[in-house]
């Protein structure tokens, strides 16, 4: 049984899920564990770590939910679990991809996505573990060809090609980094726009009524010998002289916008 001969120290990394990608060779055995992100059942992205035993006799590969070895037959078998496994993180990369450019999209719109800042550190967070995650998965597999290539042509010819997958979903991981923050730049550019339209609009405002808070203030002070307190029509002449003022204002803070 193929489990007798793993030393114990290789089972506990073999059932720990978050040991990360690695080979080690033992005279029995090589371990390979290949740790990529992947969709749970509910299309959320998890990191999981593969754990294969490869033998003169076999190929095993360990179900952590059965807690047994599952026998891949031959070389064929344990190329085609990887591809599975690699072709999974390469799509995760993918979908990104187009979910950024849908993104990218709105702003180009000029529509407002809400709770942008919130998206974007979730998929920071994401993305930036996947591409951790995905050097150190290279690191291994780079480490398995240099062991296997020798041994069997089907290995050199159809492994490299899963090392060609392994490295575009890692390039897409720092691609999607770099649209990330192009993504946020763009959003910090057009919220400092907004501020700054409101700010014009509120100097605006405060150019046609400080003025008029000027003339207001200075005929609501408690003193004697106010104009227009003793004559008649005083009221009415307070009123035209702040509408005279606030056109006065207007009219020189759009002389001023123009100039």
């Amino acid at each position: 049984m193929v489990r007798d001969k793993i030393d114990s120290f290789h089972l506990e990394d073999i059932k720990n899920q978050q040991h990360p990608s690695v080979v080690f060779t033992h005279e029995n055995y090589d371990l390979f564990i290949l740790r990529l992100p992947q969709y749970d059942q509910n299309k959320q992205i998890e990191f999981v770590s593969r754990s294969y035993i490869n033998t003169d006799q076999s190929y095993y590969y360990y179900d952590t939910a059965m807690d047994k070895f599952v026998d891949l037959v031959d070389i064929h078998g344990f190329y085609m679990d990887l591809d599975k496994s690699i072709d999974g993180a390469m799509k995760i990369s993918l979908d990104y991809l187009q979910t950024f450019e849908e993104i990218e999209d709105l702003f180009y719109s000029g529509k407002t996505i809400k709770n942008f800042n919130k998206q974007w550190f979730e998929y920071k967070n994401i993305i930036v573990r996947a591409n951790r995650v995905l050097s150190k998965a290279i690191e291994a597999f780079q480490k398995l060809l240099i062991i296997y290539k020798k041994e069997d042509d089907f290995l050199e010819r159809n492994f490299e090609d899963l090392q060609e997958h392994l490295n575009r979903a890692y390039r897409n991981s720092g691609f999607l980094l770099e649209k990330l923050d192009a993504l946020y730049n763009f959003h910090l550019t057009q919220t400092n726009e907004q501020m700054n339209r409101i700010v014009y609009v509120l100097t605006l405002l405060s150019g046609i009524f400080l003025p008029l808070n000027l003339i207001v203030g200075f005929f609501g002070m408690n003193t004697t010998s106010l104009p227009f307190t003793t004559a008649d029509g005083g009221t009415f002449n307070v009123i035209f002289l702040l509408g005279f003022s606030a056109l006065l204002a207007t009219l020189l803070t759009f002389f001023m916008r123009r100039k």
